[in-house]
């Protein structure tokens, strides 16, 4: 099996990111690294971390920066930098995985191809009361405000059908990517441009992995992954961010412009498995 590590990014959200490592323990192939890429949270996260990830088996760190305000691209390029293993799998703080979610993209795991899954969306009532218990098992399909549903359907049979690759497209999302570390320095990881705002950053890798000739499968019926209610972010800049990606398109970017290979020196591992 293909050595893997999964990349958790978090944000002063210590209850949620609970949930979701305690999913990523669940799993029922385990990573063989699990990385909290934490940009600038306070301790109580580190706390959750130690706490949920200490007493595990699995080889796990804990890499952190100052708080400079969003910096995702910057903490996941650093998340990177830990990882010694050739394959990655990025997900966020505020999704619960599926048993099977490591499983199922290490199955479809193709060379010159990234994946992308989907997610449903939680009802705020369930959010808080798995928060509240600290607990987590996926939700029936038919439950009350789950929305994208579809997402909730695992199929071995549909996921093989629908998992056609795909030389471009414009629907991504960074919380349930996975790609060879080989294929990420290619195209110089993360682009810090899109940092002080979120968002977007998801969208720009993967267009320089598509004008590279790395194509995407999209994992339907698979790798399922539930989104936590949650309030939108407030001071996006959607107008900066946009025609930063419209400039990638134009210019067909095939490497970042600040990525990777100029990471600076600043943050530092808080916590580690021995």
């Amino acid at each position: 099996m293909l050595s893997t590590t999964i990349i958790v990014t978090t944000y002063n959200w210590p209850d949620a990111l609970r949930l979701s490592l305690r999913s990523v323990l669940d799993q029922s192939i385990t990573p063989d690294q699990v990385i909290v890429a934490d940009d600038g949270s306070g301790p109580e996260t580190a706390e959750v971390v130690e706490d949920i990830l200490s007493p595990s088996p699995l080889r796990w760190c804990h890499i952190w920066h100052q708080d400079k305000g969003v910096r995702q691209s910057r903490i996941k390029n650093l998340a990177v930098k830990y990882s010694d293993l050739p394959y990655l799998i990025f997900v966020d703080q505020d999704v619960v995985l599926h048993p099977h979610f490591v499983a199922d993209h290490l199955s479809m795991v193709q060379e010159g191809i990234f994946l992308q899954g989907k997610r449903s969306l939680l009802p705020g009532y369930y959010t808080q009361k798995i928060l509240v218990d600290g607990s987590f098992k996926p939700p029936p399909l038919w439950m009350r405000g789950l929305r994208n549903r579809k997402n909730s359907f695992r199929s071995s049979l549909l996921k093989r059908l629908f998992a056609m690759p795909r030389k471009f497209q414009t629907s991504l999302r960074g919380c349930n990517l996975s790609m060879f570390k080989s294929d990420f320095l290619k195209v110089d990881g993360f682009d810090e441009i899109y940092d002080e705002s979120w968002g977007r950053e998801d969208s720009d890798i993967c267009y320089r992995m598509f004008h590279t000739g790395i194509r995407i499968k999209t994992l339907w019926f698979s790798a399922l992954q539930y989104h936590l209610k949650h309030e939108v972010m407030k001071n996006w800049e959607r107008e900066r961010l946009d025609s930063q990606i419209q400039q990638n398109l134009k210019e067909k970017r095939v490497k970042a412009l600040k990525g990777f290979s100029q990471l600076t020196s600043e943050g530092e591992i808080i916590g580690a498995s021995i």
